[in-house]
């Protein structure tokens, strides 16, 4: 019995790529995985990706540093939490943490005042006077800032800081 599939040809790999960057933008990861999942051959998805780095309408680069300048402008991240996210999206892991940095330094955000904004909305003063509550909310910020990627040194300061 003949398949009801039509054969993944390159011009329907272009189409459905096409139709993926038309929904949202992606990485060159992230639009090579989604091609390949759709059926299409290695050959196929190898010459889209050429012809869409080409046309301008891939650039890791770009989107790296359009997505990390987003999330510093944010202020809730460190420096490695953005890297993280970047390399969650698809993006090589240096050109993610060199995106990073730099959105830092263009926003000119001092990772130790982001983490001391952050940790003071997250800890009241009440809790920092009982010294039963104390210990158990300096942890849980640290861990906190921990998860969002800061820095330990950072952290250490910042607890620190509360802890006065």
């Amino acid at each position: 019995m003949a398949s009801d599939r039509r054969p993944r040809t390159l011009a329907g790999a272009f189409s459905a790529a096409y139709r993926l960057l038309a929904v949202q933008a992606r990485t060159e990861s992230g639009l090579r995985e989604a091609l390949l999942r759709r059926g299409y051959s290695v050959e196929h998805v190898a010459q889209v990706m050429a012809e869409m780095v080409r046309l301008g309408y891939i650039d890791d680069v770009a989107a790296a540093s359009r997505w990390a300048e987003y999330a510093a402008a944010e202020r809730r991240y460190g420096v490695r939490g953005i890297a993280a996210k970047l390399s969650g999206r698809g993006i090589d892991p240096l050109l993610a943490a060199q995106a990073a940095q730099a959105a830092y330094e263009a926003e000119g955000a001092d990772e130790y005042q982001v983490a001391r904004d952050l940790a003071a909305s997250r800890v009241s003063l009440g809790e920092l006077s009982d010294d039963e509550l104390s210990g158990r909310a300096v942890r849980r910020v640290a861990r906190f800032l921990e998860r969002r990627g800061f820095r330990a040194d950072t952290i250490s300061r910042v607890v620190r800081d509360l802890t006065r």
